[in-house]
């Protein structure tokens, strides 16, 4: 009988993480799960499976496990906080020594140079995109509602605006009203931006969440889900905005109902 390929998944927080790892292990993949203490849900172990939590700075025992686990391929999935490393973390020799090279501390500067110190250690991260085709969103409106045309000009400004800070590498989402931008994503993520417009805005604002033009698929794909329009729905928002085959939409049919059912739109463009 043929042994199960074995594939690591690098889990933070969210639940990405988590439909990944159902979609890997339904393809018969033998997963090797290093989690993130603080961010990772104890929902992502396994009996059956090895799960390794570490801190966001043990990057040293992060490649010891893997190697242990004779790991050479691995994903990265789910959210993990910007803001942690400028509080009290420790971070082990390897960590550190990787600091001290980073030019920035971007969260972009930072994973790739994550991904560079496992390729040297034989360790490949893989497009995040892997085996997740499936999540990723179609072009058109997902929802009964759909924008209204009075809205159009308000989305086409912002759609350029989120695209322009994208691409230097800000933020991935910006809220607009009346073609203004209300909000924009920085070390918060999305659902503090979404908190953060919705008492800047009231009622009627839209998010729009894009990806950077030369975004690295390995670290880092947009991703909207229940979660997402909770908070939407609580800060009175009209409608969402994100990027066919760009983004990852999570618990697509719960997600859907929910929109519907607050009279929200979801909409993705090209």
């Amino acid at each position: 009988m043929k042994s199960p390929k074995i594939l690591g998944l690098i889990a933070g927080g969210g639940e990405l993480p988590m439909a990944f790892a159902e979609q890997a292990r339904s393809l018969g993949y033998s997963l090797k799960v290093a989690a993130l203490r603080g961010e990772a849900s104890p929902r992502i172990g396994r009996s059956d499976e090895p799960v390794c939590w570490i801190s966001v700075g043990q990057l040293g025992s992060l490649i010891s496990f893997f190697k242990k686990e004779k790991v050479h391929e691995a994903v990265m999935h789910g959210r993990v906080r910007h803001d942690r490393i400028f509080k009290s973390l420790k971070f082990d020799f390897k960590a550190l020594t990787l600091l001290t090279r980073v030019k920035n501390r971007s969260g972009e500067t930072l994973l790739k140079a994550v991904g560079n110190e496992l390729a040297r250690e034989g360790i490949q991260i893989l497009d995040a995109r892997f085996l997740m085709k499936k999540h990723l969103i179609r072009k058109g409106v997902l929802t009964r509602l759909r924008p209204h045309p009075s809205e159009m000009n308000n989305i086409s400004y912002g759609l350029s605006m989120a695209r322009k800070l994208a691409h230097l590498a800000i933020g991935q989402t910006l809220a607009v009203k009346k073609g203004a931008v209300v909000a924009v994503e920085a070390m918060e993520g999305t659902n503090e931006t979404i908190r953060r417009a919705g008492l800047l805005a009231g009622k009627g604002m839209v998010l729009i969440k894009t990806a950077s033009p030369q975004q690295d698929w390995r670290f880092d794909v947009p991703t909207v889900g229940l979660k997402t329009l909770e908070y939407l729905v609580r800060a009175r928002a009209s409608g969402l905005i994100v990027e066919a085959g760009r983004c990852f939409l999570l618990e697509k049919e719960k997600v859907i109902e929910f929109a519907n059912r607050h009279k929200v739109f979801i909409e993705s463009v090209s």
